[in-house]
């Protein structure tokens, strides 16, 4: 299987180490904390629901293509949270979908500390449309001869799905949060049944995140973040500061791979509040990475809603009075 990635790779143009893993790449991380970590379901203490469209390196043909959304709610009676995530991320011949469903348990521990745990378990989905390879010894005639002439490469579509579950924990102290998670923690090898020979195992990823936010002045509000993610034998981190202009208005950037061989964008971003409940985002990541002079860039809208007002907090009991103080 690993002789047959590097064979579509390399068709694709895709030739950076970091983008060939399967996680999806999102530049707005600060603003959609939950696609990446399931212990984030229902801490907005109000539901929330986020959508994301990603198009990267625009202009390079088969580059990836991302469709996200969420949807996520706190549970108050039971101190927790659940949460829904949806997501496509098609590269190329490639197209992954998953759907999962979280829950989150959040644990006060201290006055202003607050730890959450959460994991999400759903169905991946994985398909190749072997009518979009190409090979170097293929034949491929207009009059209808289609073949590879590689029996790896598969002439038609594969399709194999498997469960998958992830976990992650959270911590919040006053205005500083750490994050980790895992995507996912388990899932079995996927297999075609069909075909006998199509194997592919979904490769573990760690993500971590730690942000920070302050206030400069009445009107203004900084917040600076790290993402991490790693599989181990790859790690990228990407760095970035959202500025808010009284929580209507919002600009930033960010920068991604820290070491040269890593090197990969420099992201500018901004958004606005439409209404009180509503917020569109959009992010345009600037290509420094050996693919800059193949592609225009990449692309990356959010569009959030948010209920505004808490939710769920339950009917209070009713209010008995001692009759000592009639």
């Amino acid at each position: 299987m690993r002789k047959l990635l590097t064979r579509l790779f390399f068709i694709f143009g895709i030739l950076s180490a970091l983008q060939a893993q399967q996680a999806p790449q999102y530049s707005l991380f600060l603003l959609n904390p939950y696609a990446y970590n399931p212990a984030c379901a229902g801490l907005e203490n109000t539901l929330v629901a986020t959508g994301v469209y990603r198009q990267q390196w625009s202009s390079l043909r088969g580059a990836p293509e991302t469709q996200h959304l969420n949807i996520h709610l706190p549970l108050f009676m039971i101190s927790s949270g659940a949460g829904l995530k949806v997501e496509n991320d098609i590269i190329g011949a490639h197209r992954t979908t998953q759907a999962m469903l979280s829950f989150s348990y959040q644990l006060q521990l201290g006055r202003n500390l607050q730890l959450s745990v959460g994991a999400s378990g759903g169905y991946l989905q994985y398909a190749l449309d072997g009518a979009k390879l190409r090979a170097p010894d293929g034949l491929y005639e207009p009059a209808g001869t289609f073949l590879h002439n590689d029996p790896l490469l598969p002439e038609g579509k594969v399709n194999a799905g498997t469960p998958a579950v992830e976990a992650g924990l959270h911590l919040q102290w006053n205005d500083l949060s750490i994050g980790l998670a895992t995507q996912p923690i388990f899932a079995p090898v996927l297999e075609d049944g069909n075909t006998g020979g199509f194997r592919l195992q979904p490769v573990q990823h760690f993500l971590g995140t730690v942000s920070y936010q302050f206030g400069v002045g009445d009107n203004l509000a900084v917040k600076p973040g790290i993402l991490f993610k790693s599989d181990i034998n790859i790690t990228q981190v990407e760095i970035s500061t959202i500025i808010r202009w009284r929580e209507n208005i919002f600009a930033g950037a960010s920068f991604r791979g820290m070491r040269s061989s890593a090197r990969d964008a420099f992201v500018l971003f901004g958004g606005l509040r439409l209404n009180e409940r509503t917020t569109l985002a959009y992010s345009f990541d600037i290509p420094v990475s050996a693919l800059e002079a193949a592609n225009r860039g990449s692309h990356e809208l959010l569009l959030r809603y948010d209920l505004n007002k808490p939710i769920g907090t339950g009917k209070l009991p009713p209010i008995i009075y001692n009759p000592r103080f009639f």
